[in-house]
């Protein structure tokens, strides 16, 4: 891999290095699921792209990722714990939109607990990539096709977000923390 892209992957969008551990890191003979949302999928189709471009530069072959739909992220859970009995780590992307009812906030609660009991109960990494966003623009920054950027591209504006892709980034997660149990092992 070009070592110029290599650093500019383990580099976040937030600025933050990714730990020494994670640079000796690479995703061969790794297999990886993918579970998706289809709701929202302009969002979620691209933060899959960028969660797939990460694994494929880091050495995780594209036989060894399999990508599961589902209809929403409250689903996810679910698909997320049959993928985990098969696989080294599983990323579960999703969007989920602040509207004028409560709905958000159970569904985000719920998929987020979900999605830890999953990990704890299998030990296994189960990568939370469900954006939780006040609206689609916020959505479409945090999906950006950009991922592989390292300059934060907002515009001044009071809480912006910066463009980043959340999938690219739980990509990243997975591996390094697959790392870090194999270091603790």
């Amino acid at each position: 891999m070009d070592e110029n892209l290599h650093k500019r992957l383990a580099t976040l969008q937030c600025g933050h290095q990714m730990s020494e551990l994670f640079h000796n890191q690479s995703g061969k003979n790794r297999k990886i699921a993918i579970a998706v949302a289809r709701f929202h999928s302009e969002i979620t189709e691209s933060l899959r792209d960028g969660a797939i471009h990460t694994l494929t530069q880091f050495g995780v072959t594209e036989n060894n990722i399999y990508v599961a739909e589902v209809p929403g992220a409250f689903e996810l859970p679910l698909i997320c714990q049959e993928l985990a009995k098969r696989y080294d780590a599983v990323i579960a992307l999703g969007c989920v939109i602040q509207g004028d009812t409560p709905h958000f906030d159970y569904v985000c609660a719920e998929v987020s607990r979900g999605l830890m009991d999953v990990s704890l109960k299998y030990e296994k990494p189960i990568l939370m990539g469900v954006l939780t966003c006040n609206d689609y623009t916020q959505a479409k920054r945090r999906s950006s096709s950009n991922y592989i950027s390292t300059e934060d591209k907002s515009v001044e504006q009071e809480k912006q977000t910066p463009e980043s892709n959340k999938g690219s980034e739980c990509a990243l997660a997975a591996l390094e923390t697959l790392a870090s149990i194999e270091k603790i092992s």
